[in-house]
C-alpha cells in the first residue's frame, strides 16, 4: 500500500468523517450486485472503514468480514460491533497480501471507490490476483471506481489527468476510470464479467460511479 495512503487513514479526523457516511441501508447499485449474492454469502469487505458496508450487509444476513490499512479504524469498528453486538470481525493487514487462505471466501467487494487508491497498473494487477486467489471456485468479485467523463463534466477543477483530488491537502488521491478500464482489469485476471456499468448512489444529485462485478 502507497505510504501516502495509510498514513491518511491513520489520521482521526479522517477516520470520523466516515461517521456522516452511514445512511443505514447500501448504495442503489450497491444493493443491486448484492442482490445477486446467495443467502448466507461469506463475504470479504476489502476497505471497510467503520463497518459502512460490513455492518449493513451482516443485518441482511450475510457472514462478513472486514479488512482494512487503518489500526485506527479497526479499533474504532470492532468497538462498534461489539456495542451493536454484531459478529462481523475486523482485521488490520498491510495493503498487500490478504491474510487469508486460498479459496477462503464466496464474495469479494472492495466498495466506496477503494479501488482508486491501489495507484499504478502492477499494484491493482497484483491485488486483483490476490483477490482472485481467496474466492471460491466461482465466487463473486465486486468493485467500483470513480467515472472519468463523470469528473470531468462536474469536478474538472479536481482533477489532473486520471488523478482525482476531492481534498485540498494533495498528499491522496483517487485514480479514475472509463468503463472499458475499469471492466479490463477483471478480464486480464481471468474473471467474467457478469454486471457492469454506471451506479446510482441514494439520489441523483450525488451522481454516480462505475462499478464492475464478475465471477472467478
Amino acid at each position: 500500500m502507497i505510504l501516502s495512503v495509510s498514513d491518511w487513514y491513520e489520521k482521526k479526523e479522517h477516520i470520523e468523517e466516515m461517521k456522516g457516511w452511514d445512511k443505514g441501508k447500501l448504495k442503489i447499485w450497491e444493493q443491486q450486485v448484492t442482490d445477486r449474492f446467495p443467502p448466507g454469502t461469506k463475504i470479504l469487505d476489502i476497505g471497510s472503514g467503520l463497518g459502512r458496508e460490513a455492518f449493513t450487509l451482516y443485518r441482511q444476513g450475510f457472514l462478513v468480514t472486514g479488512l482494512d490499512i487503518s489500526e485506527y479504524a479497526v479499533e474504532k469498528v470492532k468497538e462498534e460491533a461489539v456495542k451493536a453486538d454484531y459478529e462481523v470481525e475486523f482485521y488490520h493487514y498491510n495493503g498487500e497480501k490478504i491474510p487469508f487462505e486460498d479459496e477462503t471466501f464466496d464474495v469479494v467487494i472492495i466498495w466506496n471507490q477503494t479501488f482508486g487508491l491501489l495507484y499504478g497498473e502492477e499494484y491493482k494487477k497484483r491485488y486483483i490476483s490476490e483477490c482472485k486467489r481467496v474466492l471460491k471456485p466461482r465466487g463473486l468479485f465486486s468493485y467500483s471506481g470513480h467515472s472519468q467523463l463523470y469528473l470531468e463534466e462536474h469536478y474538472d477543477h479536481c482533477l489532473n489527468g486520471f488523478k482525482f483530488y476531492p481534498y485540498r491537502e494533495r498528499s491522496i488521491y483517487w485514480e479514475a476510470f472509463t468503463l472499458e478500464q475499469l471492466e479490463n482489469y477483471a478480464r486480464q485476471a481471468g474473471f467474467h464479467i457478469v454486471l457492469s456499468g454506471e451506479g446510482e448512489i441514494y439520489v441523483p444529485e450525488d451522481g454516480i460511479i462505475l462499478h464492475c462485478l464478475c465471477k472467478k
